[in-house]
């Protein structure tokens, strides 16, 4: 009996979306995984597994809905792994010419996810997986098939932690849009700092009110937009160029509505007193419509691209050409060297339970150290092994306070490095300046600060993994990295502050007179050890 057909397949042509027919039988053959599809998927789940504090750390990004900026990345999966599913047929149809050169590839990046993932550099440990993937995919697949896997692969950096340094940019924005548009309109408020200050009350345009989940959400449907039309680069550009800016005017316009509300009601409108999350997605939902709109009214006006076609779909299930050395040798590649350090920190023995901070006693005319000084200097380091913060005077009487402090061992949440860390405390120290150092004792980090009362003072500060001292943060978290595959280093920094009474550069011979006699010693405690304060 013949088969019945149906009209479920589909091709790309110039001009538009062509059926075709095929027998039903066929339809359902060609929805099953082929061995070329059971490679991506096994090195997607590979990846996955053995690169695990990734997909945690993913896992806990996805869902956190404190700070929301990227609880879409579970959506954004979903929509990677369909468009590998639906350019199946390119997957197949594309000639197989392996690459085992694109190995070379994957052993760097692994060790760099590995110094990453020691340093607690969280940001990039997570951006280099996907490129890890595609290397290990290239070198099993080659390029023709690696080049359908691009866009599907490159989609999920939309859903990676690489867009917080917008946040700042975002804000700034925000706050002169919302000035402008309260200048332009006359409404009775006035912008200080990032406060709106109304006759009822004020509102904080906070590092949440940016924009940056709006931002990221717009650009990622703008490319998957591009995608699904297969329009040509500078078209996907433009149409990235159009959500971008329309999510941005979109949050500005978002901001001063609720502002706007604020004022109308007293302060009691629902989007103050409850919540306004909501209603943001509704006035992104508006701007995307908006974006659809212009969009296929420019590709009308414009006429349709030229479109290569797809390959002919395959009639039948066919050797993909895969072998299993290949395959073995891609999974080994990404496997050795996070297996390797697992299995050391399995035999490594427990870390020493504690740091102690030795402070020297009366060296030559300081007196000190005083174990509470009244200052308004508060640094601040979260989940810290060790902190104190000690004050000497000279002979002349000027203090110089000094603060340590130690971390036994860094992972996530647990970072000398960190954004929720702080060497200037609170808002009371105004940072004015920055720069680097050279001095008798060693290199260092100058800030010059200002207090409430304007009172200038200097700070200078000097990260160290072990033994080894820097002065530029990031370096020093690489360096940890690198060490902490082999050992466990003490992570610490050092920090001394003096007053500028009569201009800076006394103050400045005062502190290195201080780094060279005053800096205090770290010392491990085993468990065993008789504990004493370390502040």
């Amino acid at each position: 009996m013949p088969d019945t057909t149906t009209r479920t397949m589909w091709r790309d042509a110039p001009g538009g979306l062509v059926p075709t027919r095929t027998s039903r039988a066929e339809g359902w053959v060609a929805l099953l995984p082929t061995g070329r599809l059971s490679a991506i998927a096994g090195a997607l789940f590979a990846a996955g597994l053995i690169y695990w504090p990734s997909s945690a750390a993913l896992a806990g990004l996805w869902s956190d809905t404190e700070n929301r900026a990227y609880t879409h990345g579970y959506l954004i999966l979903l929509t990677s792994l369909w468009l590998i599913f639906r350019d199946r047929r390119q997957v197949e149809a594309a000639p197989l010419r392996p690459q085992p050169l694109a190995l070379l590839a994957v052993l760097p990046l692994s060790a760099l996810w590995l110094i990453a993932w020691r340093a607690g550099v969280q940001d990039l440990h997570l951006v280099v997986l996907p490129a890890l993937v595609f290397s290990a995919l290239l070198a099993v697949l080659g390029w023709s098939v690696a080049r359908v896997l691009l866009f599907p692969l490159g989609f999920l950096y939309f859903a990676l932690p690489l867009w917080g340094d917008l946040v700042g940019i975002l804000q700034h924005l925000s706050v002169e849009a919302t000035h402008a548009l309260i200048w332009l309109t006359g409404l009775p408020a006035y912008v200080d700092g990032n406060f709106v200050h109304l006759p009822a009350g004020s509102l904080e345009i906070a590092d949440g009110c940016s924009g940056l989940h709006f931002l990221i959400v717009g650009l990622a449907m703008a490319a998957l937009y591009g995608e699904l039309s297969r329009d040509s680069l500078l078209r996907r550009i433009a149409w990235l160029c159009l959500m971008g800016g329309l999510a941005i005017v979109a949050n500005w316009l978002r901001i001063f509505v609720i502002v706007a509300a604020a004022y109308a009601t007293a302060m009691k409108t629902f989007l103050v007193t409850v919540d306004h999350y909501w209603f943001g997605w509704l006035v992104f939902a508006a701007t995307f419509a908006a974006f659809l709109w212009i969009a296929n009214r420019s590709a009308g006006a414009h006429g349709p691209e030229s479109v290569k076609p797809l390959p002919a779909a395959t009639t039948g299930r066919r050797s993909s050409g895969l072998t299993v050395q290949t395959c073995a040798a891609a999974l080994a590649c990404m496997a050795v060297l996070p297996v390797l350090i697992y299995a050391a920190d399995l035999r490594r023995p427990a870390a020493a339970s504690t740091v102690a901070i030795d402070w020297p006693q009366q060296q030559g005319a300081w007196q000190g150290p005083q174990l509470q000084p009244a200052t308004a200097w508060r640094p601040e380091f979260r989940s810290a092994t060790a902190s104190a913060l000690r004050e000497y005077m000279d002979a002349s009487g000027r203090s110089v306070e000094l603060f340590a402090v130690a971390y036994r061992t860094q992972r996530q949440g647990m970072e000398l490095v960190t954004y929720d860390n702080s060497l200037l405390g609170d808002d009371t120290l105004r940072l004015l300046d920055e720069r680097i150092v050279n001095t008798r004792a060693g290199a260092w980090r100058e800030a010059t600060v200002m207090d409430a009362s304007g009172e200038q003072s200097i700070i200078w500060s000097q990260y160290r993994i072990g033994e080894r001292a820097f002065v530029r943060p990031h370096a020093s978290q690489l360096w940890y990295g690198i060490t902490a595959l082999a050992s466990q280093p003490v992570s610490s920094l050092l920090a001394l502050r003096t007053v500028c009474e009569s201009g800076c550069e006394p103050a400045r011979t005062r502190l290195e007179a201080a780094a060279s006699s005053l800096l205090p010693t770290l010392r491990l405690k085993t468990a065993q050890q008789e504990q004493e304060p370390l502040t």
